[in-house]
């Protein structure tokens, strides 16, 4: 979601009928939404959408251009999501920051199985080279946070980097299809052990030794390396 975007959803102090407005939006966007996951986006269509709010076609089109335009609020709302849920742990800077890695990670992988409904249903509703520009997008705003973390980590000693936005970008970039079809499926392999093995391999690339990669994350069970029978 764009700041433009946001401002429009919470801003409008001015105007005595804007807290309306927001009201009827944030109505529109939900319904939409719980339609959209319900039958699918190509299924829903607009008029099905104002049936269920209770509001004539013409509504929707003072708020919105067409359907695909609810599309970047929704977006937004996901993307809202995964920082809140690497903030939560990303932020303690009581610990070390490959600590926080590990955690932030965890909690964004968690969040994303939560959202991996909408989630298939922005990727399905959108044409190819725009799943790009809106996951490169995406990428860029997470890349913001995670910059901040592996800078700390440089500093700390956790790891040892040339430059912590284009170690983000990169981290972000191996990370984001991956765990996505992990949790749909199961590719490469069940989601917990598909976020392990992207966690090992992440902290090594950042310095991260191999006693302590093994300690921050242990390898899955069902990777263990398997001692023939005598």
């Amino acid at each position: 979601m764009t700041d433009s975007q946001s401002v429009e959803l919470g801003a409008g102090h001015a105007d005595p009928a804007e807290p309306k407005k927001v009201s009827r939006r944030r109505q529109i966007l939900a319904t939409a939404k719980r339609l959209f996951l319900e039958r699918g986006f190509e299924q829903t269509s607009v008029s099905a959408i104002v049936r269920e709010v209770g509001v004539a076609q013409g509504t929707f089109y003072l708020y919105f251009k067409g359907k695909q335009a609810l599309l970047p609020y929704l977006r937004g709302e996901v993307l809202q999501h995964y920082l809140a849920a690497f903030d939560e742990s990303a932020t303690d800077r009581s610990q070390p920051a490959d600590v926080r890695l590990a955690r932030g990670l965890a909690r964004i992988h968690a969040t994303m199985a939560e959202h991996v409904p909408m989630v298939r249903v922005l990727r399905q509703a959108s044409s190819s080279e725009e799943v790009e520009r809106i996951w490169s997008e995406g990428r860029e705003t997470l890349s913001r946070p995670l910059t901040q973390l592996l800078a700390e980590g440089r500093t700390d000693g956790s790891f040892s980097l040339d430059d912590p936005h284009m170690a983000a970008h990169l981290a972000l970039a191996l990370l984001d299809d991956l765990l996505f079809e992990s949790l749909v499926w199961q590719r490469p392999a069940p989601p917990a052990q598909t976020l392990a093995h992207a966690t090992r391999f992440l902290l090594r690339g950042l310095g991260s030794s191999p006693a302590r990669v093994d300690e921050l994350v242990p390898l899955p069970a069902s990777s263990q390396p398997t001692t023939a029978s005598p």
